[in-house]
C-alpha cells in the first residue's frame, strides 16, 4: 500500500536553459498540460497526497505563476512562494519544508522529466532509468549516474560524469522531511562548496547511516533543456493528412476507382503514419469523400492499425492552406507542408518521425 505522503515540486530556478521563455514549469506542453502537471502525474494518486510547489515570487506574480497553477490544480496544491534565489535545488527543497512545516514521507520531484516508477516511491530512495532499456536520453553528460549494489542499494551518486548505465530520472524519496533538513544542516555546517544539489545531501544522510535503494522506472520522458522540449514537441505534433493518393490509392466519386470500391493502402505511407502515432503525434484525416463514406473509411483505418484525433469529411477538391501562429513557445516555422505526388508511397522521403 502506497504510505500517505507529501510531493514537493521545486521550481524556483531560474530556467537558464529556456531563454526567452516563460519559467520552463508553466511551458505548456503539445497535449495542453503545463510541464508541471505532467511531472506530478509520475505519481499516479497524487491526489491522495499533500503536494507543495515551491516558486519564486518574481515567477508566481510577474509571470502568471500562481494563477496557472490555480487553474490547473484548484486548491489542490500549496504554493510556498520564495522571494529570493537559492543557490540551488537543494536550497529550495529545505525552503518548501520549511515553510510547509512538511513532515513524514516525502517525495521530491524535477519538474523537467516524467517516468513510472515500478516500486513505492515515499521511502529513503532515488530513481533510475537503465540506459540499456531506456532509448534515447538527450545530454547524457549532464545527468547524475548511481552506483547500486546486487540488491539495489544506493553505494554512491556520481553528479555529470558517466559512471554507470544508471542514470538518476528526477524523483527522490525521504521516509521522513527531517532526514533531509538534519543532512541539509550538516551539509552547510560542513561549507559545502558549490551549487547543493539533492544527491549532495543523499551522500550525507548515507554518510550519517541511512540506507538508500534505487527505484527503477519506466517511460522515462527528459525535458531538461529547451532542445529537449522541442523534440518531444515535434514527437507530439499534428500531422494533418488527405485520405486518398495518401492513406489511400486514390478513389473519387464517378468513374473507377470509386469510394464504394475497397479502399487500397499505400503501406509505406501507412507504416510512416503508425510510427507517427506510436510517438504520440496526432492525426486529423482530411477527405473529400462525403459524410456517408464515414463508417467504411473509419474501418479501412482501423484495420490498417490507425488510431486519429479526428477526421474531417465533404471538404473541398481544392488546395488547402493551413495558417498558424509562431512565437518563442512554438517557433517557426509552425506549420509545415508537404506535397506528395498522387499515390507515392514515399512519405517517408519527407517526413521522418524516427529522425532525431
Amino acid at each position: 500500500m502506497t504510505a500517505v505522503g507529501t510531493v514537493v515540486l521545486p521550481v524556483a530556478g531560474r530556467s537558464t536553459r529556456f531563454p526567452g521563455l516563460r519559467p520552463k514549469w508553466l511551458l505548456t506542453a503539445p497535449t495542453g498540460e503545463l510541464m508541471l502537471e505532467k511531472s506530478l502525474a509520475t505519481i499516479p494518486d497524487w491526489r491522495g497526497h499533500r503536494v507543495v510547489v515551491g516558486a519564486l515570487a518574481e515567477h508566481l506574480d510577474g509571470q502568471g505563476g500562481f494563477d496557472a497553477l490555480r487553474r490547473a490544480f484548484g486548491e489542490t496544491v500549496e504554493v510556498v512562494r520564495i522571494e529570493t534565489p537559492t543557490r540551488g535545488p537543494a536550497e529550495t527543497v529545505a525552503r518548501i519544508l520549511e515553510a510547509a512545516r512538511v513532515d513524514g514521507p516525502v517525495f521530491v520531484k524535477d519538474c523537467d522529466s516524467w517516468f513510472e516508477p515500478l516500486e513505492e516511491v515515499f521511502c529513503d530512495c532515488v530513481c533510475f532509468g537503465d540506459l540499456r532499456r531506456l532509448g534515447d536520453v538527450r545530454n547524457v553528460a549532464a545527468k547524475s549516474f548511481l552506483h547500486l549494489d546486487g540488491n539495489g542499494i544506493l553505494l554512491g551518486i556520481i553528479e555529470k560524469n558517466v559512471t554507470s548505465n544508471f542514470v538518476s530520472v528526477g524523483g527522490y524519496g525521504f521516509h521522513d522531511a527531517r532526514i533531509f533538513l538534519e543532512s541539509y544542516a550538516r551539509l552547510l555546517a560542513g561549507g559545502h562548496e558549490g551549487e547543493p544539489f539533492v544527491s549532495h545531501v543523499i551522500l550525507d544522510a548515507m554518510r550519517g547511516g541511512a540506507v538508500f535503494k534505487g527505484v527503477e522506472t519506466k517511460a522515462y520522458v527528459d525535458v531538461g533543456t529547451l532542445e529537449a522540449w522541442n523534440l518531444y514537441r515535434r514527437d507530439h505534433g499534428l500531422f494533418v493528412v488527405d485520405v486518398d493518393g495518401v492513406v489511400f490509392r486514390n478513389a473519387g466519386q464517378y468513374g473507377s476507382p470509386n469510394w464504394d470500391d475497397p479502399d487500397v493502402p499505400l503501406p509505406a505511407n501507412v507504416e510512416v503514419l503508425r510510427r507517427i502515432i506510436a510517438k504520440g503525434g496526432q492525426i486529423v484525416f482530411m477527405t473529400a469523400r462525403p459524410e456517408r463514406y464515414r463508417a467504411k473509411t473509419e474501418a479501412a483505418f482501423r484495420e490498417l492499425g490507425l488510431t486519429w484525433h479526428a477526421a474531417v469529411f465533404g471538404l473541398n477538391h481544392a488546395t488547402r492552406t493551413i495558417v498558424n501562429d509562431f512565437a518563442g513557445s512554438n517557433p517557426f516555422p509552425s506549420a509545415v507542408a508537404v506535397n506528395l505526388a498522387r499515390n507515392d508511397d514515399r512519405l517517408g522521403d519527407f517526413v521522418r518521425p524516427d529522425e532525431r
